[in-house]
């Protein structure tokens, strides 16, 4: 209904099966900063927890769904996070080097950038 082209943080995503089916079906992306949802208490409130862990982050569940993610860094500098320690948090979730490839590939797919900018175009 609005169009929505990519979800900023979207983990909350998690609680809603038939949201997460519609995110699958429709190829829209979340974009996940995974050590600002531990530092912020997102990913705990999500949970129902005091805290979480990174390893706790429901990242695998939603892209094992079919959940198109590209992972960010949200704010490096408040964060104290680079896009490679974001990679290396997704690796401590227990995703696989293919999974990993993935990610790094639909961070293309979904850039936004004109169509004939896109890598593969």
């Amino acid at each position: 209904m609005l169009g929505a082209e990519r979800i900023g943080h979207g983990i909350a995503a998690i609680n809603d099966p038939k949201l997460m089916d519609l995110l699958a079906e429709r190829r829209i992306p979340l974009e996940i900063c995974p050590a600002s949802n531990v530092k912020t208490g997102a990913l705990a409130r999500q949970l129902g927890r005091e805290d979480a862990r990174i390893e706790d982050h429901p990242l695998p569940k939603l892209l094992r769904h079919g959940i198109p993610i590209v992972l960010s860094t949200d704010d490096p500098a408040m964060f104290h996070t680079t896009l490679h320690e974001e990679y290396a948090n997704a690796a401590r979730m227990g995703l696989h080097e293919e999974e990993l490839d993935r990610i790094v590939e639909m961070g293309f797919e979904h850039a936004f950038l004109p169509p004939g900018e896109k890598r593969g175009a």
